[in-house]
């Protein structure tokens, strides 16, 4: 006897319609086709995303340049979405205050995080002594291949 008022809300709530407003519209259209086809005739628009706080840890942006390859990022991530990538030797030229020229092997390390396996936890911006590692605004992150070009960052 004590199944019988969950198998009534469970019908119930089969049969109602969701309350909730689907992105990227207010209100569901019948075909999502006519729809996009609309927006690009002007005749419709999309919703836009909510605006973040100034603090929000979105996707992580990472800047390559700044990067002196210390590795205390992969160090303090949590699920090991940061790895060390050491790229192939380049020579540069290396001239000393005395105008001597000499060349040089340099191996370049720097790293890729891996974006699907991140928490957003906001450790590895953190600790980074340059800022080459930060947390940007983006937070639409959805894909079928989780290492998709703009899942990784490099």
């Amino acid at each position: 006897m004590a199944k019988l008022p969950m198998f009534r809300e469970i019908l119930g709530q089969s049969v109602k319609k969701p309350v909730t407003n689907l992105f990227p519209t207010i209100r569901m259209p019948k075909s999502i086709t006519r729809f996009f086809r609309s927006v690009t005739e002007g005749k419709a628009e999309i919703v836009p995303p909510v605006a973040t706080p100034p603090v929000f840890r979105g996707k992580i942006v990472y800047d390559r340049t700044a990067c002196n390859g210390c590795g205390l990022c992969l160090k303090v991530c949590p699920t090991h979405a940061i790895e060390q990538v050491a790229y192939p030797p380049m020579t540069v030229t290396v001239t000393d205050e005395k105008g001597n020229v000499t060349e040089k092997l340099k191996t370049e390390k720097r790293i890729r995080i891996y974006i699907a396996s991140c928490v957003f936890c906001g450790q590895c911006s953190d600790i980074c002594t340059k800022g080459a590692v930060a947390m940007g605004n983006e937070f639409l992150l959805a894909t079928e291949d989780r290492f998709a070009e703009e899942q990784i960052a490099e």
